[in-house]
């Protein structure tokens, strides 16, 4: 059960909507945000989550061209791929470029349409990575996962899987609508929304597959749709950000080759990834700090009291 409220006056305490926390609402939110770095110390956290992701991610880009290859040519998936060029390091890029070109040039029946067992095999091996995730968002929504070991890797399953299918409507949004848009008459229009849609999907689809982790990973009661979408928005913009950087400073200052040898690339990829887990954990941790300023009930469902919401930011105030 939850302790009495130690300020029942704070500010946006009874906010049902972060668009109505008053500044000094977000003043203590961002405060808590930033003390919670520490405490839950997300690095050593976003490390780990690396690492899993690490060994996901070219099971994933498996499971990915398998799947896009019902639907489509896989081959448009390198077209995709160059899109975000500029938010990858070139190591980085060029290793991933070359995993996915192989994975096309494979006859048919090795990238999984013949095969569904090792489609399922792709899949599982992906999970790594939401595995890590899902235990990361845990410590900072400040849950203890006592689920079994088996229901634990069948909801990592199915999380991936999902995760999958969202990439791949994405990606069939991304080649289909600007060949749309290519037909249309509205000339030099029609030309610039060609490169800017793309970008706004992949984007739109991003805020979407981490408010997913959001709301499925943690071990708790699923918290409304408006106090996850501002902290899957926040890690979608510091993706970005963080990745233009990173590319940035290894294209202008750094490289991985010339430190690392041959294992540049690999590194590169990992330090990515930390940089992706990161700022993915800091929404996640902005999510729970707004969560623990207002004692409203913040989960799906009919409302109920503090103490019986099962989620402890829901049930706890700061």
């Amino acid at each position: 059960m939850p302790s009495a409220d130690p300020d029942p006056n704070a500010p946006g305490r009874q906010a049902t909507h972060p668009s109505r926390f008053p500044t000094a609402a977000w003043a203590q939110v961002l405060g808590r945000v930033w003390n919670g770095i520490s405490r839950d110390h997300l690095s050593v956290v976003a490390a780990g989550v690396a690492f899993f992701a690490m060994l996901s991610v070219f099971p994933t880009i498996g499971a990915l061209i398998a799947l896009y290859g019902y639907v489509s040519d896989p081959a448009e998936i390198a077209s995709v791929l160059h899109t975000l060029r500029p938010l990858l390091p070139g190591d980085v890029y060029a290793m991933l470029a070359d995993q996915v070109s192989q994975l096309i040039a494979a006859p048919q029946s090795s990238l999984g349409l013949a095969s569904l067992v090792s489609l399922v095999l792709a899949i599982w091996f992906a999970r790594a990575g939401v595995a890590g995730l899902m235990e990361g968002l845990n410590v900072v929504y400040r849950e203890v996962d006592d689920r079994s070991i088996v229901v634990q890797y069948l909801i990592a399953v199915g999380l991936t899987l999902l995760l999958v299918l969202v990439a791949v409507a994405a990606l069939v949004a991304v080649v289909a609508v600007p060949a749309l848009l290519h037909f249309t008459e509205i000339g030099a229009l029609g030309a610039l929304l060609a490169q800017v849609v793309p970008l706004l999907i992949l984007g739109v689809a991003m805020v979407f597959v981490i408010g997913l982790l959001y709301r499925y990973g943690p071990r708790r009661a699923a918290a409304r749709a408006r106090w996850i979408t501002v902290g899957a928005v926040v890690a979608t913009v510091g993706w970005v950000l963080a990745s233009l950087a990173l590319s940035f400073y290894v294209g202008r200052f750094g490289n991985f080759n010339e430190t690392y040898g041959s294992i540049g690339a690999i590194v590169g990829l990992m330090f990515w990834l930390y940089a992706s887990a990161f700022v993915v954990l800091i929404g996640a941790e902005l999510n729970a700090a707004m969560e623990l300023q207002t004692e409203r009930d913040t989960t799906t469902g009919p409302p109920r009291p503090m103490g019986e919401r099962g989620a402890y930011v829901a049930d706890h105030v700061a």
